[in-house]
């Protein structure tokens, strides 16, 4: 499988690395981002994985359009126009969109929404730690930490206390940009006399990367639709 990779920082080259590990069944294929022409590779992809930039979009959108390509989307820190021409794409091709690769942070997921139903009272707090490079803020992960507790509770999210107590009716959410983390992300569930903390720590951007590579494999063989993470493990 020839695999278009748009993105060369971080986790572009890890994705590479990984998919070297695969042997003859799976090559990447690089493009250059500058420019507004479109993507040229030295192969045609059969499908695409993005870990890039918001301003490549457009781009991105045209090319994998065009060529009839599955898109894999890890890149962040999109606006909400962004994401509803991202999910548009989903109606002519199969476009797999994820904030996280990692399995344990999908059941992380599913374990603060249950959290959130059976704790209908208590205050619930978000902190997430990435290293200092990491442009957005919060993270896309902590975005859908979120998503998943307001598909439960109508809580809003709150970044800044200013001097002022809490609400009950509110996330507070809070992020730390320092050295060199990989990512962390904690949510607190507190009431007067206890607390519950449901945590999920990665290591390495190694398994962001093995989890982007296994849902191209995935996505390739799917029709064309909107997907989540979540789709692969049905």
């Amino acid at each position: 499988m020839k695999i278009g990779v748009i993105g060369d920082g971080k986790m572009g080259k890890r994705i590479q690395e990984v998919v070297q590990t695969y042997g003859d069944e799976a090559v990447t294929l690089t493009s250059s981002l500058t420019g507004t022409e479109a993507f040229v590779f030295t192969e045609e992809p059969e499908i695409m994985i993005d870990f890039s930039h918001p301003d490549n979009l457009e781009k991105l959108l045209t090319y994998s359009l065009q060529k009839k390509l599955p898109l894999v989307i890890g890149t962040t820190g999109y606006s909400s126009e962004q994401f509803q021409k991202i999910q548009q794409a989903g109606q002519d091709i199969p476009v797999l969109y994820s904030s996280n690769f990692s399995l344990g942070v999908l059941v992380m997921n599913q374990i603060v929404q249950q959290a959130t139903a059976a704790l209908k009272n208590w205050q619930i707090e978000l902190i997430e730690k990435h290293h200092s490079q990491k442009k957005d803020a919060p993270s896309g992960t902590a975005k859908t930490l979120i998503e998943s507790i307001q598909e439960v509770r109508k809580l809003t999210p709150v970044y800044s206390w200013e001097k002022q107590p809490r609400n009950d009716d509110e996330i507070g959410v809070h992020s730390i940009r320092v050295g060199s983390l990989p990512g962390e992300h904690e949510v607190l569930f507190a009431t007067t006399d206890e607390v519950l903390s449901i945590k999920h720590e990665a290591f390495s951007n190694r398994i962001f990367a093995d989890g982007a590579v296994n849902a191209a494999i995935w996505l390739k063989d799917q029709p064309a639709g909107w997907y989540q993470l979540k789709d692969m493990l049905a």
